[in-house]
């Protein structure tokens, strides 16, 4: 599960030979965590988007590196 970036509250991780679609997870540093899709940026877990805010600004800005990432991955 390499850590592809790290923030205050949370970590944006991808798991290695995970289920389709594109997604990463976010961790954070209470133990909830949430997958965010990297096509349609939905969000799925009991996680607030207030939380990881900072978190989604990043993955939206770094989706292409981030889609490639997965595909080598997967």
């Amino acid at each position: 599960m390499p850590t592809l970036q790290r923030f205050n509250q949370c970590r944006v991780v991808i798991y290695l030979n995970d289920h389709p679609p594109p997604h990463v997870h976010i961790k954070l540093r209470d133990s909830r965590d949430c997958t965010v899709d990297l096509e349609t940026f939905i969000i799925t877990g009991q996680v607030d988007e207030r939380e990881i805010r900072e978190a989604l600004i990043w993955i939206r800005s770094e989706q292409v590196s981030l889609l490639k990432k997965w595909r080598e991955f997967h």
